[in-house]
């Protein structure tokens, strides 16, 4: 009875055990296979938006004596090495410098593109800023670190520039030799712009009185067609680019005035006869046009129109001087009521005196080679006997500003923000897939240790059946219990604790 009671409880007791046992054979490779899932859908990374700021050479202090710097912005998500522009609300920009801080709040456009003005009583040379740039919404910066602040890693500008040419000739020919200038260095396509002729004699009196004359080619559209010298050798002419090719001829000859001065105070032999100069002029097709003053007063705010020749968007303009960038905004266009173009405002602050260039282009970084569609107006800014404001002293100062035409100011990355943020995606990366494989083992140990119990439960059923109910030896065998129970109730805590990590890593 013993025996029989014996073998019923274990018939009993092994029924629901095997029901067990399978339900964690079931069980445990479907908890393992879907902590897998879960861990490398967490090592597969997520897209990644992150934030690289652009430094540049700051420009000249304000009337105020504080330190601005125009440091341009650009937001990305990155997704597995693909980078795409994306634009971001709610974007504070911070930077502390000597224990104080100055903070650009705003948001960036299609382009991702925002222009931070930082403002600071005073900034040293070489004194490093901390920088922190941050999105609405986001517990981890777009991009934050130390900034090693460089007044200009490309050397500064010289006064005159040093790229002030002349526009290239095709022919020049005559006792006076003629070159000719362009403000801002291109015609710009369907706007008005001044076009300088300077007259160097080729024997003395470089004083005498000149008559220009203008004969434009196919494309160019003249103001007037003729005009005299002002100052020493100059003559302005306004002309509008029709065609994206275009060039004209110039000459010069002595004034009739000075034709009529007695030959005892200007000999014949030493009065120039005529120069001739023929080449094209350079245009800069689709640039926009910037309606600014060629002088302002020292001091005082003001504000200049900026003129698409076509629809845009967006503007991107930059006020620099000799050293480098002093402000800059991305600018939406608007059509204005009776006017056919878009166009936009741009609020110049007060200024110190100097030599400035406004710089407008359609591409965020335009600005800096100049090439393309950039346009420049120079313009300078100081006291107004300084500056030759008055109409008769106009011809002085225009022809001093075509002389020196915009160049450009290089910018560098002060600091990217893209690789601390794809480190947290590496990290995830890796527990995602240590906690996956961990799950797999912990599930193929269990598996092995179930298939062991099941052969072993065999072994004692076929003893049984063989074994006489009256021998001893089976009551011993029965009343053993397959074992490893306690290593699989441990093993089944690891694949939950797994699954559990898994999850809660992917919740964030």
């Amino acid at each position: 009875m013993q025996s029989a009671y014996s073998q019923r409880g274990y018939r009993d007791g092994g029924v629901a055990c095997e029901v067990k046992r399978t339900a964690i054979k079931v069980a445990a490779p479907l908890v393992a296979v879907l902590t897998l899932m879960v861990g490398l859908r967490i090592g597969a990374g997520e897209a990644v938006r992150a934030a690289v700021l652009f430094g540049a050479p700051r420009g000249r202090a304000a009337p105020d004596g504080s330190t601005r710097l125009a440091w341009q912005v650009l937001t990305f998500i990155d997704d597995r090495g693909v980078k795409e522009t994306v634009a971001l609300r709610e974007i504070v920009a911070t930077a502390r410098a000597g224990g104080h801080e100055s903070r650009w709040t705003g948001a960036t456009n299609a382009d991702g593109i925002a222009e931070v003005a930082w403002t600071f009583d005073h900034l040293s040379e070489g004194e490093s800023l901390d920088v922190e740039i941050r999105v609405s919404g986001d517990r981890s910066p777009l991009a934050s670190g130390q900034v090693a602040w460089i007044h200009s890693p490309f050397g500064e500008r010289s006064t005159p520039s040093a790229d002030a040419n002349p526009a290239r000739p095709t022919v020049r020919t005559g006792d006076i030799g003629l070159d000719v200038w362009i403000e801002g260095g291109r015609l710009i396509t369907g706007f008005p712009t001044r076009v300088w002729v300077h007259a160097t004699p080729q024997q003395p009196p470089a004083t005498v009185a000149l008559a220009f004359e203008a004969q434009s080619e196919a494309g160019l559209l003249p103001e007037r067609e003729s005009a005299t010298s002002c100052g020493l050798g100059w003559a302005v002419f306004s002309m509008t680019a029709q065609a994206h090719v275009t060039g004209a001829t110039f000459l010069a000859r002595p004034a009739l005035a000075a034709a009529a001065t007695p030959a005892a105070a200007t000999p014949a032999a030493a009065t120039p006869s005529s120069g001739r100069w023929f080449g094209a002029l350079p245009v800069a097709a689709g640039a926009f046009f910037i309606d600014a003053p060629s002088a302002v007063r020292e001091g005082t705010a003001s504000t200049v129109d900026v003129i698409a020749p076509n629809p845009r968007d967006v503007v991107y303009i930059e006020l620099d001087d000799t050293q480098g960038r002093v402000i800059a905004a991305a600018l939406p266009l608007e059509t204005v009521p009776g006017q056919s173009t878009p166009r936009a405002r741009f609020e110049l602050p007060a200024l110190a005196a100097g030599l400035y260039w406004l710089v407008a282009s359609g591409e965020p970084r335009g600005a800096e080679t100049m090439a393309g569609a950039a346009a420049s107006k120079a313009f300078i800014v100081g006291d107004g006997r300084e500056l030759l404001l008055n109409a008769n002293d106009a011809c002085g100062v225009g022809s001093y500003l075509a002389q020196h035409p915009a160049t450009g100011v290089p910018r560098w990355v002060a600091l990217d923000g893209l690789p601390a943020r794809s480190a947290s995606n590496r990290f995830r990366h890796r527990l995602g897939l240590l906690m996956g494989l961990a799950s797999l083992l912990a599930a193929g140990v269990l598996e092995t240790l179930l298939l062991l119990a099941d052969s072993r439960e065999t072994r004692l059923a076929l003893q049984l059946a063989e074994f006489d109910e009256t021998d001893p030896s089976a009551i011993r065998v029965t009343a053993k219990t397959p074992g490893g129970s306690a290593v699989i109730a441990v093993l089944l805590v690891v694949l939950g604790l797994a699954l559990l990590a898994v999850l809660l890593v992917a919740k964030g």
